[in-house]
């Protein structure tokens, strides 16, 4: 190590110093996903409800417990009639540990939303029914990209650790 200068150590230090912040503060995104904005929530009634479709999925999550898989279904809507499209959704939390880990999956999958993906951490959990108090997370899309309503829709993504 004599032969290496003190000056590129403290150099490779403060790039991976400048990389930790660009990562925390997401100017290092995965240039695969759609650009898009997390909007909050809104209340979905028993009639908006028949505008979501189900998006069944598998989901594996591992731990020090062992490895966990299961399918489980998320409720999206595609919302193009405005300026910018907006997708909606959330997941029913009836399953007890199978539902927390399945949203422990979705905080690291995307959603393909035809030929565009998004990240699909804007989906909500609830406990709730349609019309009673259900809430579902909501993103808006960026640059202009407008997926039709009928847009066919998966969840994908690789096992996350619990």
């Amino acid at each position: 190590m004599s032969g290496i200068p003190r000056w590129v150590f403290l150099l490779l230090g403060a790039g991976l110093i400048l990389f930790g912040i660009a990562a925390s503060q997401g100017w290092i995104r995965d240039p695969s996903l759609a650009k898009a904005d997390y909007l909050g929530t809104t209340d979905v009634s028993a009639e908006d409800a028949r505008l979501y479709r189900a998006v069944p999925f598998e989901w594996r999550v591992t731990s020090a417990a062992g490895a966990f898989k299961g399918n489980d279904t998320a409720h999206i809507r595609i919302d193009s009639s405005g300026e910018r499209a907006i997708l909606c959704g959330w997941i029913r939390l009836d399953k007890a540990g199978a539902s927390i880990r399945a949203t422990r999956w979705l905080s690291e999958a995307r959603l393909a939303v035809g030929d565009l993906k998004v990240t699909a951490l804007f989906i909500a959990p609830v406990d709730k029914t349609p019309g009673d108090g259900l809430n579902a997370g909501c993103l808006r899309l960026d640059d202009g990209a407008k997926p039709a309503q009928d847009a066919p829709l998966a969840l994908e993504g690789q096992p996350v650790r619990e």
